[in-house]
């Protein structure tokens, strides 16, 4: 009763979001959603509820639903649910012609049936068969009868299988597939119903009753008459309906058998897809026995799977959830009772079997057993992780794991131009979206769906149309989920047109959302169109458009603009109507606000400008998509404001910052003593003599310090030292700076004998290649460098005493500043160049 509660209510939130983008009223729309709330909230109810909300939905809805559009929107079918239960049988095959290895893989194979269908009012029938050698022995064993396969019978499936084993002498070893056949027609039809029956027979395809005197009296006859019966059986299985899935196991498997059996079952499968017929495979050994199973029950089941993954524990196994799935089921094939299975979502969180996290539901079946699984209902899309563990001696045999699933999809479609004319050619567009609103990308997911659509009409047979998003003919963009192609409407095309699009994928159903319009008139009176484009947004964005709009009668016309095949309140229009006076003609701007969950997600929307005076006749869609993008973090959100203020104040800060620098070390630079020429002189009885001198390295410290040694004695040394007594520095403007040990702080011009200790004087001097106290008016000399040189001729140098820049004439005769002048050519010593090179 839950099954037919849920599908009721999901036809009632589809019908009544449908008319609530039609009606465009809020307060209607939240009475809906109120009465859809109500349903959905009691799925396991008393099915009146549901009923009543659903009735109340549409009371609501229906009056603004009816006269808005001239071609009435039916209903899409509704997608059958994804629990739909089956009639399942698992014949095994226990005759002499398998050996004990393959017996244990088809008992494996069984086990992986029942844990791995997805829905628990499911019912299944496992039997055990070989042949009879005597009417005391029966050719069919049913070891296990037939039950739901709640959670509960699942754990107790396991223990029924393990009783199928091969058969030994005197047993009836042959293999009796037409009494196989009969019990399992029997069993899959005694509940009658309308359920899908499914017969999986696990065999190495070769029959044998030799040994069965109720075939004959003698081999030959035996033979012929068990090929006989077998025809017989399988008309019996195709009049009843029942899908025989053949899988061969042994080493001589006889694979025409088999196909002939599949073939002479039941075709009709799932889906009317090749897929979904039924079909023989072969599990030659334990390594393909998961991907042979997993094929033959997905095919089955309408289910989407992919190969398993295979490691040996302990290992982390991850499979991918597609967003497009709503009922999945994780298979854990362990190969050994003592492997143990974690299982975790895409987001690292440990699952709880039985309970609920994040909207899905869990439930864990076969955990004692060598195979397990993981029913998720409305599962998380990503990769989900699942953590085999072992105990030592329990980790040689190889663990598979596997996900198959069923999806839904919903489409959306639209024709351009919206109203053609017979003989015109429109362009077709279909889009497809998620159950949770999500945009299709995937190329994986891409590569399952087979689109197209259908084109009917009045006046007319219907057309078949070819889709595609291959990003040519006319396609805007390859893989992006929206298909495009092309249709001529028929010359004889009267009336209404209808538009809808066909999905062709196994283990998918779709929500097709039909495109209703008619024939455009000869002459119109009224002609509009739209312009809008896909966008990004954040949550409670909006995307521009415009409406262009024209009318050419003698009478106000009414022009109303609509959304279709969205979810309600996932946009809304800010111009919802628009009034034309006769001959006026207009050009509106609009915004399509994106509202609902905050959450990155694509939207799709139809919008739709109808003639509300033409009994709603269609005169323009288009379809938009709109990507909702995350809401950034607040830093983010505050650069986004003030990005520009904060790249002024990053330069400011900068340029102020190198100022600060360039500063300090054009400081540094006019005070450091780096470059200067110390001498120690003393005067005695044979006049002024020098008894040491150095000149200062050029180094960044500020300071130069020194001490004086044997000041008293004939020679007096100047002794450099970090802790020396005297410290001595350049004076930018008076020459030199000194400091004493006695805490003296004075500045001395250069070239002047200043006094130390005693008799020992000190004389401070521009040395070779030094610079000047102070910088010269000029350029850096980084802009010097990018300067073009010129070059003064050098001159003689002058035989006369020459004086410093301080009017002090040198003690020796010679050019106080050793040689270099900075002052040009006085001193016959140096060219422009150097003074450059000395300057800053």
């Amino acid at each position: 009763m839950s099954d037919a509660v849920t599908t009721d209510d999901r036809a009632t939130r589809t019908a009544a979001g449908r008319r609530t983008a039609d009606a465009g009223t809020a307060s209607r729309a939240r009475a809906a959603a109120r009465a859809r709330r109500t349903a959905a909230g009691r799925p396991g109810g008393l099915p009146g509820v549901g009923r009543a909300a659903a009735v109340l939905a549409l009371l609501l809805l229906g009056q603004t639903a009816l006269g808005q559009t001239a071609v009435p929107a039916p209903l899409a079918p509704a997608a059958p649910p994804a629990t739909d239960a089956v009639d399942l049988a698992v014949a095994v095959d226990e005759s002499s012609s398998l050996s004990t290895a393959d017996v244990e893989r088809e008992r494996d194979a069984a086990g992986r049936i029942a844990v791995g269908e997805i829905s628990p009012t499911s019912r299944m029938t496992v039997l055990g068969f070989a042949s009879a050698d005597n009417d005391a022995q029966s050719p069919v064993d049913e070891v296990c009868p037939t039950t739901a396969l709640d959670a509960v019978a699942r754990e107790k499936m396991d223990g029924c299988i393990g009783r199928l084993a091969r058969r030994g002498a005197g047993r009836g070893t042959g293999t009796d597939f037409p009494n196989a056949i009969r019990q399992a027609v029997t069993r899959l039809g005694e509940h009658g119903g309308s359920r899908p029956r499914i017969l999986f027979l696990l065999t190495d395809g070769k029959l044998d009753v030799s040994g069965s005197p109720s075939y004959g009296t003698d081999e030959e006859s035996r033979a012929e008459n068990g090929r006989r019966e077998l025809t017989k059986a399988l008309a019996e299985a195709r009049a009843a309906k029942v899908q025989i899935w053949p899988l061969g196991f042994g080493d001589k498997i006889d694979m025409d058998a088999l196909r002939d059996m599949a073939k002479g079952g039941y075709g009709g499968g799932c889906a009317d897809l090749d897929a979904a017929r039924p079909r023989a495979d072969e599990a030659t050994d334990s390594q393909s026995l998961g991907d042979a199973v997993q094929r033959a029950f997905a095919g089955a089941r309408c289910l989407v799977t992919d190969p398993p993954r295979k490691d040996t524990p302990p290992a982390d196994i991850s499979v991918p959830m597609s967003p497009l799935a709503t009922l999945a089921t994780i298979v854990v094939s362990k190969g050994d009772r003592a492997v143990r299975a974690t299982y975790y979502d895409p987001r690292g969180q440990k699952i709880e079997p039985g309970g609920r996290s994040d909207g899905s539901t869990f439930t864990l079946a076969g955990s004692g057993g060598e195979v397990e699984s993981l029913r998720i209902t409305d599962p998380r899309p990503g990769r989900w992780q699942v953590r085999l563990d072992a105990p030592e001696g329990h980790r040689s045999r190889l663990a598979s794991v596997s996900v198959q699933w069923r999806g839904a999809v919903r489409s959306s479609i639209v024709m351009t131009p919206a109203a053609p004319r017979p003989g015109e050619t429109a362009r077709v567009e279909l889009t497809l979206q998620t159950r949770d609103e999500q945009g299709i990308g995937d190329p994986a997911d891409l590569r399952r769906l087979k689109v197209s659509g259908r084109l009917t009409g009045d006046g007319f047979e219907p057309l078949d149309l070819a889709l595609s998003d291959d990003g040519e003919n006319g396609d805007k963009k390859a893989g992006d989920g929206r298909f495009t192609g092309s249709v001529t409407i028929p010359r004889q095309a009267t009336g209404a047109l209808k538009a809808v699009g066909v999905l062709g994928a196994v283990g998918l159903t779709a929500d097709h959302r039909p495109f209703l319009t008619r024939i455009a008139s000869p002459n119109p009176e009224v002609r509009a169109g739209l312009r809008v484009a896909d966008s990004e947004v954040r949550p409670g964005g909006s995307v521009p458009f415009r409406l262009l709009a024209s009318n050419d009668s003698n009478r106000p016309r009414t022009l109303r603009l609509s959304l279709r095949d969205t979810e309600p309140g996932a946009v809304a229009l800010s111009l919802t109507e628009v009034t034309l006076a006769p001959g006026d003609s207009v050009d509106r701007a609009g915004r399509l606000t994106v509202g609902g969950k905050p959450v990155p997600r694509e939207l799709t929307a139809r919008i739709e400008v109808s003639d509300a005076d033409d009994s709603a006749r269609l005169l323009d869609a288009k379809l938009v998509k709109v990507d909702v993008t995350p809401l950034p973090s607040w830093p983010q959100r505050f650069w986004d404001a003030w990005w520009w203020a904060l790249v002024t104040g990053a330069v400011l800060l900068a340029a102020l910052l190198g100022w600060f620098v360039w500063h300090r070390k054009q400081k540094r630079d006019d005070v450091s003593p780096g470059g200067l020429l110390l001498r120690l002189t003393v005067s005695d009885a044979s006049g002024e003599r020098t008894t040491s001198e150095t000149t200062v390295p050029r180094k960044r410290d500020p300071w130069y310090r020194f001490d004086v040694s044997d000041p008293d004695g004939p020679s007096p040394r100047l002794d450099p030292r970090p802790i020396g007594g005297y410290a001595l520095q350049r004076d930018p403007r008076k020459g030199v700076r000194l400091r004493t040990p006695d805490g003296r702080d004075e500045s001395y011009p250069l070239a002047r004998d200043i006094p130390l200790e005693g008799r020992v004087r000190l004389r401070v001097e521009r040395g070779v290649g030094g610079r000047s106290a102070a910088r010269r008016p000029g350029p850096p000399r980084w802009l010097a460098d990018l300067l073009p040189r010129r070059r003064k001729p050098v001159t003689a140098p002058s035989d006369r005493r020459d004086t410093d820049d301080l009017g002090v004439r040198d003690t020796y005769g010679s050019p106080p500043y050793g040689g270099s002048s900075y002052g040009g050519s006085a001193y016959g010593g140096s060219s422009y160049d150097d003074e450059f090179d000395e300057a800053t």
